[in-house]
């Protein structure tokens, strides 16, 4: 199948959920020259339609008694329900060239939004479009090559937190059998930040309004690989990877000269992170164990105008992690269980109180946690590149920063097509300050401008527990194609949030004596063939 056909409380992420789900692709069986047209397209078809409703996404209690703002950022109720449909295809042009192609389209109910347009500006949003050319294919080597759009991800976890994205660009894929595989991300037009008066189809990203065109140095790349081997022994898969990026003059890209408002040149920020993951799989004959491990050190610069006091911000840390799985056949029944332990460094403060490290920086990996934190809040375990620089906000209800997260999930599967899948996720901030609390007036008058004492505050809520996240989810597969499924989950704050800072520090105030339960309720069908 091209996409999930339900939806798992131990998998939900903006990966796996209809909304942002990516379509990949399927693979297709070789086409014979005798066979007829239809039989060299191969496609995939989706449509689902949920209902959601959450609130306290800011762990807040409404507060219509403070002013306007404050009621504006805690009455954070909703519900609403939307329909997507989505499509990938395979057409085999010729034996060595195909054409791969998917795109989904989602829409509102109410008002006669479900045929509008996306944040993009388009009707469809594109995940595949790309050309994949077999170049070389002899005994014991293929090369092959893919241009344009494309999924690309290390492999070999159920959550890959330091690269799962869409690539735009080239890669290579060299296939050596036994002696393992190759693929190369040779080329990786991550974001375009330049001046749109030269391309007529430009679209203007983020509204961003750039004063000069920073000498052409205004796209971010990213470049890599990985060697994976899956062939050698039976069960086990081994991984060697390293990425790196360049970061064009846009967002963290760009500070020295405030977006291009002071002058046309790019700070020249880097990110780099290679790392090794490695899994066992045992088949057995009523069960599937597994076990896998991880390790990634990342590093590079985020510089800054330090000309106003401030420390360019180094990229200096590591994430590793760990797992098991097992899979269970119990006759009129099916058991799953997964455990699951992920760390990855947070950001370090100086005795000064400002920044001197983000940490480890990933590629642009998964979300983390289920229905509340992965697909509402959309949380990730680390801070990353993105399309405007390195993307850090360990204070944000949209957070991003260095985590360490600790998974468990069973599920049980019955004869008569019912699931029922349980999860739990614990996190816990692992950043951390040299600040001298005692002191906080004294470091709040030598803050440089731009920074307040707000932001020194808000230190003395790093490295405490962030909070624990419960999900259930309830599923019925009708038939092969139709499957109606339930989510619901809770997420329950920690001491983190406990520590109220204001919106100066970040969107995620918290509060000292009244903190809410985060829940939200999901249900919905979808139908693939």
């Amino acid at each position: 199948m091209v996409v999930p056909s339900t939806a798992l409380a131990q998998e939900l992420s903006p990966e796996e959920a209809v909304s942002t789900g990516k379509v990949q692709a399927p693979e297709i069986a070789p086409v014979e020259v005798e066979e007829e047209e239809d039989e060299r397209l191969e496609w995939d078809f989706r449509l689902t339609s949920e209902v959601h409703s959450s609130d306290n996404a800011g762990f807040r209690q409404l507060d219509e008694e403070n002013g306007n703002q404050e009621r504006i950022e805690t009455d954070d109720r909703h519900t609403f329900a939307y329909t997507s449909i989505a499509l990938g295809a395979n057409y085999r042009v010729l034996d060595d060239t195909r054409l791969n192609f998917s795109a989904s389209h989602s829409g509102l109910w109410g008002s006669d939004q479900i045929g509008g347009t996306n944040e993009y500006g388009g009707f469809f949003y594109v995940y595949d479009l790309n050309v994949d050319w077999t170049a070389v294919d002899v005994d014991g080597f293929e090369l092959s090559a893919k241009f344009g759009r494309q999924a690309h991800t290390i492999g070999g976890t159920p959550r890959d937190y330091f690269l799962r994205d869409n690539v735009d660009g080239l890669t290579l894929t060299l296939d050596m059998e036994e002696a393992g595989r190759v693929r190369i991300l040779a080329f990786d037009l991550y974001a375009s930040q330049g001046r749109p008066d030269t391309v007529s189809f430009l679209q203007w990203h983020s509204g961003r309004d750039l004063v000069y065109n920073m000498r052409g140095e205004t796209n971010t790349f990213r470049y890599g690989g990985v060697y994976e081997n899956t062939d050698l022994v039976e069960g086990l898969e081994a991984r060697a990877f390293g990425y790196f990026a360049s970061i064009g003059g846009a967002g963290t890209g760009a500070d020295r000269t405030h977006e291009g408002t002071l002058g046309n040149f790019s700070d020249n920020d880097f990110s780099w992170l290679a790392g090794a993951r490695a899994s066992y799989f045992l088949e057995l004959d009523t069960a599937r164990l597994g076990v896998y491990g991880e390790y990634a050190y990342s590093g590079g610069i985020d510089r800054k105008e330090v000309n106003i006091g401030v420390h360019d911000v180094a990229i200096d840390g590591q994430a590793f992690g760990a797992g098991l799985s097992g899979d269970m056949d119990l006759g009129p029944a099916g058991l799953s269980l997964a455990l699951q332990y992920f760390r990855a460094d947070g950001a370090q403060y100086g005795a000064d109180g400002l920044q001197y490290n983000h940490g480890f920086v990933s590629m642009g990996g998964s979300y983390a946690g289920g229905l509340n934190m992965g697909r509402y809040n959309g949380w990730r375990p680390s801070a990353y590149v993105s399309r405007d620089g390195i993307a850090h906000g360990e204070h944000d209800i949209r957070r991003e920063g260095g985590t360490q997260i600790l998974h468990a999930g069973l599920g049980a599967t019955l004869e008569q097509g019912l699931r029922l899948d349980l999860g739990a996720w614990m996190y816990q901030d692992t950043g951390s300050t040299n600040l001298d609390f005692d002191r906080l007036d004294a470091a709040g008058d030598r803050l440089p401008s731009g920074y307040s004492r707000d932001q020194l505050e808000a230190q003395q809520r790093l490295g405490k527990s962030l909070g624990t996240e419960l999900n259930a989810s309830l599923s019925y597969q009708a038939n092969d194609a139709l499957s109606l499924y339930g989510v619901g989950g809770i997420f329950l704050p920690g001491e983190f949030y406990e520590i109220e800072i204001t919106r100066n520090a970040g969107s995620a105030r918290g509060s000292v004596d009244n903190l809410q339960q985060f829940w939200a309720v999901s249900a919905g069908a979808t139908l693939v063939f």
